[in-house]
């Protein structure tokens, strides 16, 4: 059975919308993932580099749009008696702004504020695993991206990706691969017949 499901943000529950070429030129460097780039740099640039971030994301979750079927999905999680968490990259205030806009609700929220280590660590979905005193067999991490798989594999959770084209990764690949937030129906439904029989 599956007893939690844990969403990423930017690109599975919101379209994704956040311009990192746009940051990239302000920063003023080739900088890869940001987060990285600014946990390497000297304490000012770190600063510099994660304060542009945090305005962009701020911008992008004001403008946010929600996938097809998220509101659906989390309907049908919330009769199930499934807890339902989210674990995002972005900062605790731009998730304010998109659960704010959109009325979501969620039994745990993790940002990068919320844990030491971010995806593709493992570390954030121990954190909620605990919180939600939920073993990670019994979670499933949903994600658009290598580093949602990737963390959710490395904590021993089932994993889904939500393919916008497709998934030519090679590092780690997840369970289940779904084109529409909506076919979490079937994998949840597919959890409850295995207990059935059981």
């Amino acid at each position: 059975m599956l007893h939690g499901i844990i969403f990423d943000m930017d690109g599975t529950l919101t379209k994704p919308n956040v311009d990192f070429a746009a940051i990239e030129r302000e920063i003023g460097a080739k900088t890869g993932f940001i987060i990285e780039y600014a946990e390497k740099s000297s304490p000012e640039e770190r600063i510099r580099a994660l304060s542009i971030l945090e305005r962009y994301e701020a911008q992008a979750a004001i403008e946010s749009e929600l996938n097809e079927g998220v509101c659906e999905i989390l309907e049908f999680i919330d009769k199930k008696n499934i807890k339902k968490a989210l674990l995002t990259r972005n900062s605790r205030k731009s998730v304010k702004t998109v659960l704010h806009k959109h009325g979501l609700h969620f039994n745990l929220i993790a940002t990068r504020e919320d844990t030491i280590k971010p995806k593709p660590a493992p570390d954030p979905i121990f954190m909620l695993s605990k919180q939600m005193n939920i073993h990670t067999d019994y979670l499933l991490m949903v994600g658009d991206y290598k580093y949602d798989i990737m963390c959710g594999k490395a904590a021993g959770a089932k994993t889904a990706l939500l393919k916008y084209k497709e998934y030519i990764e090679t590092e780690v690949l997840p369970d289940f691969e779904i084109s529409n937030i909506r076919e979490l129906i079937h994998i949840i439904e597919h959890y409850e017949k295995a207990h059935q029989i059981l």
